[in-house]
């Protein structure tokens, strides 16, 4: 897989995202209050009533995406440095998801899930955070996951994970930290190095 292009798709798909919502929201919060003037001195004044909520919606909206523009900068910053010193080598055909498993709406406190190899080998719990997170309306695990992911990175310190049947990411790290720390700190001073390059020797999500 070529991981230079995928690098690029990633920040691509954060900053389409990213436009796309801060767009709608902006929309609504600034085009609403004009729009019920208009309405309210037309001959349909009580459609000032279905367009005027727009508006705090689109604030709401509006300061909820801009909250999240730290974190998604950091999470970005960390798979484009991850996918500059890892490829997509790893295939696991079957994921298991521990924590919000069912959620189709909102958030779930923590996603976790354990990683499938098909020779049968098992990861630690991991921890992930899609990149960029889906919208609240939509369930928020990765779309096609369930169909596996390819694999960047040193799981005790983190990866990125791939979904080919969507095309989303997502960043992962172990959900023990502290569990997985004398895998780090036994780990031989290239890997440890490497993961330094990637910014994984600390916590990120």
């Amino acid at each position: 897989m070529d991981t230079t292009t995928l690098r690029r798709k990633l920040t691509g798909r954060v900053w389409w995202t990213g436009f796309r919502n801060g767009g709608i929201y902006a929309l609504m919060a600034f085009g609403s209050p004009p729009l019920t003037g208009v309405v309210r001195d037309g001959s349909l004044p009580w459609l000032v009533y279905i367009i005027a909520p727009f508006t705090g919606v689109g604030i709401l909206g509006l300061l909820a995406t801009l909250k999240t523009i730290p974190v998604a900068v950091l999470l970005t910053r960390t798979c484009r440095r991850t996918l500059a010193q890892y490829s997509f080598d790893t295939f696991c055909p079957q994921i298991t998801k521990v924590d919000g498993a069912e959620a189709t709406k909102g958030r779930p406190k923590s996603m976790t899930l354990t990683l499938h190899t098909a020779e049968g080998q098992e990861s630690p719990l991991m921890r992930m955070n899609p990149v960029p997170r889906r919208g609240p309306w939509h369930n928020p695990w990765p779309e096609g996951i369930d169909n596996g992911v390819y694999v960047a990175g040193d799981l005790p310190f983190g990866a990125v994970g791939y979904v080919p049947n969507s095309g989303t990411f997502f960043l992962m790290q172990p959900d023990d930290w502290d569990a997985t720390a004398q895998d780090r700190n036994t780990a031989a001073p290239e890997r440890v190095s490497r993961a330094q390059n990637a910014d994984l020797t600390r916590r990120v999500i």
